[in-house]
């Protein structure tokens, strides 16, 4: 399911920005959108073949360690999401969004997201950026995990 159709199906408002395609963090200047207020989602794909989407502050630095343990596994296990596997997801490089309600997706969410207010993620396109509640993110995801797993 699409991130809007995901957002549609749980009641949740959001609006959806368009923007030249970004690839990656030098290209978020092309949003024109407020990096203090974004989440930046990291794709993995664990052991078992599940993939997890892992989302933090925008500006935070990822601790993998901690993203290992919140997961459940060891750090060497945790390999990043090939761009194959964020297509299957229906999400492309570049607009990979955590909001996703996937069952066999976990989703990780940084402690420090959930009270973020209205923020900025991946819309699930290069050319599309999602303003939202921060808490929308777990509320539509299947089970999501809330960890202390970025650092300013």
């Amino acid at each position: 399911m699409s991130v809007t159709g995901a957002l549609d199906e749980a009641g949740i408002s959001y609006v959806v920005h368009t923007h030249p395609p970004i690839r990656g963090e030098a290209d978020l200047h092309l949003t024109r959108l407020d990096w203090e207020t974004s989440v930046k989602t990291l794709a993995f794909v664990l052991p078992d073949g599940r993939l997890a989407l892992v989302a933090v502050p925008g500006p935070a630095r990822v601790q993998y360690g901690a993203i290992a343990r919140a997961l459940g596994v060891s750090r060497s296990s945790l390999r990043q999401a090939d761009e194959q596997r964020v297509v299957d997801l229906g999400m492309e490089p570049g607009g990979v969004s955590p909001i996703c309600s996937d069952p066999e997706v976990v989703v990780v969410v940084d402690e420090s997201v959930v009270g973020m207010g209205r923020v900025y993620c991946g819309g699930g396109t290069s050319t599309t950026t999602i303003e939202v509640d921060a808490s929308a993110i777990v509320q539509v995801a299947v089970s999501p995990i809330v960890a202390a797993i970025a650092k300013e």
